[in-house]
């Protein structure tokens, strides 16, 4: 009993690996479970799908006839044959999908890979719907759907829908954004030398050579609003004529068909709106004034200005007063009395200020000086 339970323990975790896509781990796993419970078919089939889908087809072969012995069923013998197809052993799979029919004899999924076996064998190109042949490839897929599905059957080429022949049911349908109308026209067939599309301010013409050349058709639209003809463009397709115009304002159409005046005067701009005969005005007092990030030029004499008066209307005191008469007169001065200043204050250590450029020129105020008493004059250098 405890031997069934850890098998039966495996094979749950080898079934959750194979869900998981880790097959190598699910083929070891279920090893595991038929160490436990070496007689159990349905560990052996498992096992046979998970090889299969590592492409162990002759370990796949090997495992689904153990299981079959032990077991035979549909299933088992429908995959016998799919491993057995993807070895090229196309006459010993044929056999085991002839076992399959005869326990299902309405399986046309055994039926389908049963004549593939026989058209690998004789070399003929295997038709698989009677409405349109369709060459087989000499191999084909061998992955098992999870949990021993039996192979799903091979998608049917659609039949092509007839070409579009009658003028009468053709229709065109519309879908519009806010900078595009887009018309599609549904003909089947129709080839592109065969199309013509004229465009107009405000009209769309259509013109279609149907398929066969018996019939033509035509539409003709005088359109909501307007468009700009040189932007527009059309496209056929194997099933429809697609044709994009481009709204020349962009706004909502109410309906395809129209005036051509349609919104106009709702959306376009007021000074569209006023139309020629209204004069912009030339007054430049009347035209809005913008701000700039320009930066302005300073007026550095303005500045001067200014600064010159605040200091004339500061009222100085002491020696602020003082300095502020020396500079001012230093300031209106010629060059013999700004020199006469220089000379009288340097070389009497500031104890003389002269601006007589006569007297200041001749005379030496180095000698002449003398020292506050208790002091004496000395020259370094």
């Amino acid at each position: 009993m405890a031997t069934c339970a850890s098998g039966a323990s495996a094979y749950h975790e080898a079934n959750a690996l194979f869900v998981d896509g880790e097959y190598e781990a699910s083929v070891v796993a279920y090893g595991r479970a038929l160490e436990a419970d070496p007689n159990n078919a349905t560990y052996f089939s498992k096992r046979a799908i998970a090889q299969m889908r590592l492409g162990n087809h002759i370990d796949a072969v090997a495992d689904v006839s153990k299981s079959l012995k032990l077991a035979p069923d549909f299933k088992g013998y429908l995959l016998k044959g799919e491993a057995l197809f993807s070895t090229d052993e196309y006459d010993t799979a044929s056999l085991a999908f002839k076992r399959a029919l005869e326990l299902a004899p309405d399986s046309i999924v055994a039926r389908r890979w049963l004549r593939k076996c026989e058209a690998e064998l004789s070399g003929a190109v295997l038709a698989l719907a009677p409405v349109a042949a369709t060459a087989v490839p000499a191999r084909q897929p061998t992955a098992a759907a999870a949990m021993a599905p039996p192979p799903a059957a091979p998608r049917l080429a659609a039949e092509p829908l007839p070409a579009t022949t009658d003028a009468s049911r053709v229709r065109h349908e519309f879908y519009q954004t806010l900078t595009h109308v887009v018309v599609s026209v549904l003909i089947r067939g129709a080839s592109a030398d065969a199309v013509s599309v004229v465009y107009e301010q405000a009209e769309l013409a259509v013109a279609v050579k149907l398929p066969g050349g018996s019939a033509e058709y035509q539409l003709h639209l005088s359109l909501f609003a307007q468009i700009v003809p040189t932007e527009c463009s059309h496209e056929v397709g194997p099933a429809k004529i697609e044709i994009k115009l481009k709204k020349a304002v962009a706004a909502k159409w109410d309906s395809l068909e129209g005036s051509g005046e349609g919104g106009l005067t709702t959306f376009l701009p007021p000074s569209a709106q006023a139309g020629p005969s209204t004069p912009a005005p030339d007054d430049a007092a009347t035209r809005p004034a913008y701000p700039t990030s320009r930066p302005k030029k300073t007026d550095w004499d303005k500045v001067e200005h200014e600064v010159k008066r605040e200091e004339e209307e500061t009222k100085l005191e002491g020696d602020e007063a003082l300095q502020k008469l020396f500079r001012d007169i230093y300031a209106r001065s010629d060059e013999d009395t700004r020199r006469a200043m220089n000379k009288s204050f340097q070389t009497s250590g500031g104890t003389v200020l002269s601006t007589n450029w006569g007297e200041v020129g001749t005379k030496d105020y180095e000698k002449e000086r003398t020292a506050p008493a208790g002091q004496e004059w000395k020259k370094w250098g």
